[in-house]
């Protein structure tokens, strides 16, 4: 009977995680993984099943979790605190889970995953839809692209972070453009 290590499933877990980041989901083989932690991909089985299962351990609770944070935030109703709420929200993923947050919303084609960026949007797009003027609601196209290019931001911002002054400045600058447009800036 082997005896399963905690230390190789955390070598297991991180270099999967740098993998899925760098690579993708669908490009990464558990071949690559084994290699990066320096054990045979029978002795990589052992801990995890395939990759799927090794992909779960990384992002499963932080997806739920992120969602359920999001669907509580976007239930809030006051505007102030809101402001305030979703840049400490965004800092905090980014600093603490941004390669979790990449791969979960980038690099998760060809898992169970695969939708989460959808499902992001469309959370966003509902808030949006709740929040404009009804003449523009009519047409659901322009929430659409509003939360879309809000995601994009946030994950330019996210791949881009080197340290916690410039995400701050990144971010305070990322809400004012989506707040107020491109005026503040000229």
């Amino acid at each position: 009977m082997q005896i399963l290590k905690d230390e190789i499933r955390e070598r297991i877990l991180a270099s999967a995680e740098g993998l899925f980041y760098e690579k993708g989901f669908r490009e990464t083989t558990t071949r690559a993984i084994a290699n990066e932690v320096g054990i045979s991909v029978s002795n990589l089985y052992l801990y995890f099943q395939n990759k799927e299962i090794i992909l779960d351990s990384l992002i499963e609770a932080f997806c739920a979790s992120f969602m359920h944070d999001m669907r509580q935030f976007f239930a809030h109703r006051d505007e102030t605190e809101k402001d305030i709420a979703i840049g400490t929200m965004l800092r905090q993923i980014i600093v603490n889970d941004r390669k979790k947050f990449v791969i979960a919303v980038e690099k998760s084609q060809g898992s169970k995953y695969d939708d989460f960026k959808d499902q992001l949007i469309a959370l966003l797009q509902g808030h949006i839809l709740r929040q404009i003027k009804e003449e523009i609601s009519r047409d659901s196209i322009i929430p659409l692209i509003i939360a879309k290019n809000f995601i994009e931001g946030i994950m330019e911002i996210a791949k881009n972070y080197e340290d916690e002054e410039g995400l701050e400045k990144r971010l305070r600058l990322f809400a004012t453009y989506h707040m107020s447009g491109m005026q503040p800036f000229l």
